[in-house]
């Protein structure tokens, strides 16, 4: 079952970490990243918020084997 995140979006990031917890995430940061799963051979799903002053833009889902780095977002 594939779930949408598009009901965040006009969130702030107060309400965020309601929703989510905090998840190692530097709250000043424009974008956020939280793990929502990792399979049994290592391939983790994510969920990538960016933010505009404080208030959630956009949401997407990315799958990598490993980490996904910021500065490759």
């Amino acid at each position: 079952m594939k779930i949408s995140y598009s009901e965040l979006i006009g969130m702030t990031k107060n309400e965020l970490l309601n929703t989510m917890g905090d998840d190692f995430n530097f709250y000043p940061d424009a974008v956020w990243i939280y793990l929502l799963d990792k399979n049994f051979l290592g391939r983790k799903t994510f969920l990538i918020v960016r933010f505009d002053q404080n208030i959630i833009v956009k949401t997407e889902i990315k799958k990598a084997y490993g980490n996904i780095k910021q500065t490759r977002l």
